[in-house]
């Protein structure tokens, strides 16, 4: 069943085991929520557990994406033979810019075919090249199998292999072997490498990977500089070439991959985060794909989708891939703050003149706080323009913070860049805000190191805190502004 959220249709109930299996309780007479030496704890009494929907929303609209179409591999590993596997080695290993899969030899012997050159499986899955493993065996039925793949048109690269694995039709098996992988590895060598033209196909050796694709014009599917720290996946369906790029750094990065797409699509980028899916303008064709600049905060992602269908674009285009933010104002102090959870937070909202790091508060209730904080405050504005976007930049907050804005939720942050789209929400005159923000519970936890056992708040089963261990950042850092993009 589908489900519509935001601008995507997203899988209902996908992720609803993991959700059932970590957060049912036991009774209220027992200790809530017990905590192991592995993965993440989760459950109602996690300080960030009613702000989890948007990361959730993010996992979901991933998961409705990257299940789409057909995952796509220039290289598929043969695993070999031997038992127990499960998995193979890559020997040698697939260059950067391409994707690779494993195939076993149930696979190869039942379901592969070749067609136009390729390596394919009865549901769509396609290789251009097929590795074999660095052993010296092979069953002589699977050889026979690789040789009719081969004779089709499919390109094989690998060693030799020189008996079979089985006892079976021992020692006749052997001889099979040794006479068809003569006929397959019968040419000659030069400096260890051999390449034999067999039927309408090819067998290579002693080859590294990246010379079997430049002898058959193979280019990278992302073409960026190798020290460039993505990681990225590629899915195809008949209209729609969708692309996942994350940047697995801590700093902002700008890079301009080259796509090996056909020409004729035009890029889009699909934000998992916000749901929003917009054009992206700028972009160049070259020889080898289209080449799309692209800028990432530190650990987003984004998804680049190619297509000629624009009817799922919900903005009207900006001018440029990613728009400059213009500053209107910035929310100047003072702040009401209400610490919720009264029993270790302070009793009354206390007004905060500039908005600082709990963890830095001469108030113990407020440097050790772990949960939520709302913070509330008013402004003013003169005109709102129909022709521009308007947002609200959090600036930087820990860990993760909901807005509202004139009693209308607006959405929620828990990555950079924390900033949300407010344009229908905002409004001519005085407008009233809250920012619902949340840390984790290891700064109470600290403090739960300095207190009697009998008067601590919180407990655990795998307890590595230590009373002199460094408080973490907290709260709504700043500075908050309101911007503005024009389209």
């Amino acid at each position: 069943m589908l489900k519509k959220r935001g601008d995507w249709s997203l899988t209902e109930g996908i992720n609803h085991f993991v959700l059932h299996l970590y957060i049912q309780q036991p009774d209220d007479n027992r200790k809530p929520g017990m905590n192991a030496w592995f993965g993440t704890e989760f459950n109602r009494h996690n300080t960030w557990f009613n702000q989890a929907d948007t990361y959730f929303d993010y996992l979901r609209r991933c998961q409705h994406l990257l299940q789409q179409g057909k995952y796509v591999a220039d290289v598929c590993y043969f695993i070999g033979e031997n038992t127990p596997i499960m998995t193979g080695g890559r020997v040698p290993e697939i260059p950067d810019g391409y994707s690779y899969d494993y195939i076993n030899a149930e696979v190869i012997m039942d379901r592969l075919s070749v067609k136009d050159g390729r390596f394919v499986l009865p549901d769509g899955m396609s290789y251009k090249v097929m590795v074999l493993p660095p052993f010296k065996t092979m069953r002589p039925e699977l050889l026979e199998k690789i040789e009719a793949l081969v004779k089709q048109g499919g390109i094989i690269l690998g060693p030799k292999p020189e008996k079979s694995p089985s006892l079976q039709n021992f020692p006749n098996c052997d001889e099979q072997v040794k006479l068809l992988a003569d006929k397959l590895w019968s040419g000659n060598y030069e400096n260890g490498k051999m390449t034999l033209h067999y039927g309408q196909g090819k067998v290579m050796d002693g080859y590294e990977i990246s010379e079997v694709f430049n002898s058959i014009n193979l280019t990278k599917d992302v073409d960026v500089p190798s020290e460039t720290p993505v990681l990225w996946t590629h899915r195809r369906e008949a209209d729609m070439d969708i692309y996942f790029i994350t940047n697995q750094s801590d700093a902002l990065i700008e890079l301009s991959p080259v796509f090996r797409v056909d020409s004729k699509l035009k890029p889009q980028l699909w934000d998992a985060v916000s749901g929003e899916i917009r054009a992206l303008p700028d972009y160049e064709i070259t020889s080898t794909g289209i080449k799309v600049p692209l800028k990432m905060e530190a650990t987003q992602s984004w998804f680049v989708v190619f297509t000629n269908e624009n009817n799922k674009i919900v903005k009207p285009t900006y001018k440029s891939n990613f728009p400059k933010y213009e500053e209107l104002f910035k929310l100047e102090a003072p702040y009401n703050v209400d610490f919720t959870n009264k029993d270790i937070g302070p009793k009354e909202p206390i007004v905060f003149n500039d908005l600082i790091d709990w963890s830095k508060s001469e108030d113990e209730h407020i440097k050790y706080y772990s949960g939520t904080a709302v913070y509330s405050t008013t402004f003013n504005l003169d005109e709102v323009s129909k022709n521009q976007d308007i947002f609200i930049n959090l600036g930087n907050i820990s860990v993760m913070a909901k807005v509202k804005l004139n009693g209308t939720d607006i959405g929620g942050v828990w990555l950079a860049p924390y900033r949300l789209n407010i344009s229908d929400a905002i409004k001519t005159g005085e407008n009233t805000l809250e920012i619902e923000v949340v840390n984790l519970w290891r700064n109470q936890l600290i403090k739960d190191k300095q207190r009697p056992d009998a008067e601590k708040y919180t407990w655990l089963v795998t307890d590595d805190i230590k009373p002199e261990d460094k408080l973490q950042p907290s709260g709504l850092l700043g500075p908050v502004v309101i911007e503005t993009v024009k389209y």
